[in-house]
């Protein structure tokens, strides 16, 4: 893994001068059902301002996913593209220039957090699982399943029967 600290001493107080980096690190990160467990790569470039530096940047990383729906299992690249500002004295955002350095790996990490999805679905019109047997609708019917006189629901079954 390669360190994401870039050198920014010479940029504050330099509108317009830009430093290039690159860089990749670790992470662990989870939402819901998708998981994010190895390199995060980031690319991008650090512009000087008057008391500040801000860093654009692409980030991105493999998640594996799963469907909410038939639990089929996948994996794609997730890519987000992200600024941040760094200044000397830390505002809100928590994020300042140390040491003439800026660490733009965790503005990366939360903005690929941001970007995970919530809800995964492998396909829009996804069918999902039978509840009685477990088939995965999208690849066939499961062939019905006997009636149960028992349900409290059984009554209803007549009121839509045209």
């Amino acid at each position: 893994m390669t360190s994401m600290l870039v050198q920014v001493g010479d940029l504050i107080g330099s509108p317009g001068k830009v430093r290039p980096f690159a860089g990749s690190r670790s992470v662990s990160l989870r939402l819901g059902d998708t998981t994010v467990d190895g390199p995060m790569e980031v690319a991008g470039r650090v512009l000087g301002m008057i008391d500040a530096v801000k860093a654009e940047f692409t980030v991105s990383a493999i998640a594996r996913l799963e469907c909410i729906r038939c639990l089929t299992e996948w994996e794609e690249t997730v890519t987000v593209e992200a600024e941040q500002y760094f200044r000397l004295v830390p505002d809100e955002d928590g994020y300042a220039i140390v040491d003439y350095q800026v660490d733009i790996s965790g503005p990366a990490q939360d903005e690929l957090a941001l970007a995970l999805p919530a809800v995964t679905l492998c396909k829009e019109d996804c069918l999902g699982l039978c509840p009685t047997c477990g088939t995965d609708l999208n690849s066939g019917s499961c062939g019905g399943h006997g009636e149960d006189p028992d349900s409290p629901f059984a009554v209803l079954k007549d009121l839509f029967d045209t």
